[in-house]
């Protein structure tokens, strides 16, 4: 249950080192699908879920670095991970043989959501607990 206290009410440390993250994953994305070997390196349908958990990994280490637990997190999570996903499709329109894709955006944004509804829900679990005690 530690861990899930952590995870809500982050400390500095684990804010730092989510945020962390998020940009050195950005930049990975970036570096790498403006590659030539990014063209067709997940097949479909297999892209979409690979959307969706990136995505939610990003919406998910934002929701963290904001703080978790607070109620800005939940909006702003999602959002900055969403702008992820506008800017890697604007930046796949000037790489040759890559596509500007809204269903790409669309499963970038489920995810997204996804993943912060399940961290409010763990969220409140360890609210419900905290009384409980």
């Amino acid at each position: 249950m530690i861990a899930l206290d952590a995870l809500v009410h982050p400390p500095r440390w684990i804010r730092v080192l989510a945020l962390l993250a998020f940009v050195a994953i950005a930049a990975n994305l970036f570096w790498h699908g403006a590659q030539p070997y990014a063209v067709g390196a997940i097949p479909a349908p297999w892209d979409k879920l690979a959307h969706l958990v990136l995505y939610g990994g990003f919406s998910a280490a934002a929701w963290v670095a904001l703080g978790g637990a607070r109620p800005t997190a939940d909006l702003l999570a999602p959002i900055v991970a969403v702008s992820v996903g506008l800017l890697d499709e604007y930046a796949q329109s000037f790489a040759p043989g890559r596509e500007v894709g809204l269903d790409d955006l669309f499963a970038d944004s489920v995810g997204a959501v996804a993943a912060v509804l399940v961290l409010t829900a763990l969220r409140d679990l360890v609210r419900r607990r905290a009384k409980a005690r």
